[in-house]
């Protein structure tokens, strides 16, 4: 494990495992679904990631080309879909918030993410839902929201 800075965080990072487990991915979550949110996401992705957040995923040995899942979550005034998704990384965050808000009246949490960028919104908290890795224990969960155009036809 190595220890990486980003922003208000600090992680304890096993970077080498993680590119083996990416390396490993024959297709992320959005290339196998057939939906038209995860088609629209797949075409506007390589555009969806600023550099920042393309070196970060690097550093932690992450392919940002094979996200677990995306989520579409509303169409905006402007036409633009707000669309999240999220990655896992070996290792652990040593410092920084979690993007988890426990709801206090029951079962669940809201979402606090940060912003990182123009359009992009990142957290990180523990977490191994619906994960490639095969070890559950020591990840943590990348959750990311954005808003996309939609470029494929309906």
């Amino acid at each position: 494990f190595t220890i990486y800075k980003y922003k208000d965080w600090e992680f304890e990072v096993d970077a080498p495992l993680n590119r083996q487990v990416y390396a490993g991915i024959a297709a992320s979550g959005a290339d196998t679904c057939p939906c038209d949110d995860c088609k629209n996401y797949v075409i506007c992705r390589d555009q969806v990631f600023p550099t920042e957040i393309k070196q970060l995923f690097n550093d932690l040995g992450i392919d940002f080309r094979k996200e677990v899942e995306i989520s579409p979550y509303q169409i905006l005034e402007n036409g633009l879909h707000r669309i999240g998704g999220w990655f896992h990384f070996k290792g652990r965050v040593i410092v920084g918030k979690d993007y988890r808000k426990p709801i206090p009246e029951g079962n669940g949490y809201s979402i606090d993410l940060t912003v990182c960028a123009d359009n992009f919104e990142l957290g990180f908290a523990p977490g191994s839902a619906l994960s490639f890795f095969k070890e559950k224990d020591n990840l943590v969960q990348i959750e990311f929201m954005t808003s996309i155009p939609w470029v494929i036809a309906k």
